[in-house]
């Protein structure tokens, strides 16, 4: 979300291989959950100051993944819609943790 809103570079693309672009299950070795809430505290920090800087003007501007011609066309790209959709798929995952056999 970082580059996405205009508040500096991805953190932590070297989770990408353990939780994103391959299977589960596909490591064997893990970070430690310690080294994962940090991490994830480190994110969600510069998220925070980040939000603290947009006005409701802010929040309405395209996100960087749309060109400027095609948010001409769709003005609801914006950074708004970003943080809307996240916060689904967060909700969806957490949905899953419930799930989840214990």
């Amino acid at each position: 979300m970082l580059p996405l809103l205009g508040f500096g570079p991805r953190r932590h693309p070297e989770y990408d291989d353990l939780f994103i672009s391959k299977p589960d299950k596909a490591t064997t070795t893990l970070p430690s959950a310690e080294d994962i809430k940090k991490s994830w505290s480190e994110a969600n920090s510069k998220l925070s100051e980040g939000f603290a800087t947009l006005s409701a003007a802010d929040w309405l501007q395209r996100h960087s993944a749309v060109s400027e011609q095609d948010f001409a066309k769709e003005p609801l790209r914006n950074r708004f819609a970003i943080l809307l959709s996240r916060t689904n798929h967060l909700s969806h995952h957490l949905g899953q943790t419930a799930l989840a056999p214990k």
